[in-house]
């Protein structure tokens, strides 16, 4: 059996696959605020819990949303929980076998090239747009990344500077990662948050927003127009940049259908002139995508992009 951690930085989803990568159990839970020993100890038990029912000795496969240093350390300032913590090797040495991690936009991109939304792309480009904001690419079915495992961290590029033409008024953001105006401080589910801020001088959480913008009030409508246009940009940029021949979005800001035919209108604008900008999809697995590409992280010596 295969098993698969998403670790969010709300959220922590817990899955374990079969052979044929179906998904045959999962568990969801609230993100923990403190104490690393505990955690340690609270993973390791979802793992011998899991390898009791199933009867076997399953692999492990952790997605996180950070890089891993040169140390082993896990760099995710979304998470203070783990970062700085060597928590693979920690894991590694609590329960006695091997543990795989990665990027958890990198595990998403894995799942989706895995018989999901960008199978068989030669260059898929995946974005998840969640509490922050992840990216990851997969070139000839292998994911790229370098030694140092940062590469695809474009949630932390800037914002193109033709936006300020446009939107001059627009602040600034501080990034958890010690930079400011990022792509992830505006078009994560933070992000809208921070800019209906901006927008209406009151807070909401994004889904909130959301809903606030379906029902037409006009502080929503002025902040996701911001927000469309800043996404668009961004991912304009990335288009010109890279040339995927598709790019798969995820997480909770994904799972809505017009966010794509927005896009569509709005990505032409921020392309070279004449270019058509390459198809932006709804990923398969939805959801499910972080925790199912971390179990295939278990499974990666078997797999032709391992």
């Amino acid at each position: 059996m295969y098993y698969g951690f998403d670790i969010g930085g709300s959220k922590i989803a817990f899955a374990v696959f079969d052979e044929a990568l179906n998904e045959r159990e999962r568990s969801l839970h609230a993100t923990p605020r403190q104490d690393y020993p505990a955690f340690l100890q609270w993973l390791s038990s979802l793992v011998l819990a899991a390898d009791r029912r199933w009867q076997g000795v399953g692999s492990v496969g952790v997605g996180f949303p950070g890089i891993l240093d040169g140390a082993g350390r896990l760099l995710a300032p979304n998470v203070p929980l783990i970062h700085g913590c060597e928590l693979v090797g920690d894991l590694q040495h609590m329960l006695g076998r091997s543990v795989h991690a990665d990027n958890d936009a990198n595990c998403f991109l894995l799942s989706e090239y895995h018989q999901g939304a960008v199978a068989g792309a030669v260059l898929a480009l995946g974005l998840t747009l969640g509490t922050g904001v992840g990216g990851g690419l997969i070139h000839q079915g292998r994911l790229v990344n370098s030694r140092r495992g940062g590469s695809a961290e474009f949630g932390h590029g800037g914002i193109p500077a033709g936006l300020l033409k446009g939107y001059p008024e627009l602040p600034l953001f501080a990034c958890g990662c010690g930079l400011q105006g990022c792509l992830e401080t505006y078009v994560s589910g933070t992000g809208l948050s921070r800019l209906y801020a901006h927008c209406s001088g009151r807070a909401l959480p994004g889904k909130a927003v959301i809903e606030a913008w379906r029902q037409g009030e006009t502080a929503a409508r002025r902040c996701v127009a911001l927000y469309l246009d800043i996404l668009a940009a961004g991912l304009g940029a990335l288009l010109t940049q890279l040339d995927p021949d598709v790019v798969v979005l995820g997480g909770g800001l994904s799972e809505y259908a017009w966010l794509y035919q927005e896009l569509d209108s709005r990505l032409p604008a921020w392309l070279m002139s004449g270019v058509r900008p390459a198809p932006v999809v709804a990923p398969l697995f939805g959801g499910s995508g972080g925790v199912r590409g971390a179990a295939l992280l278990a499974r990666h010596a078997s797999l032709p992009f391992s």
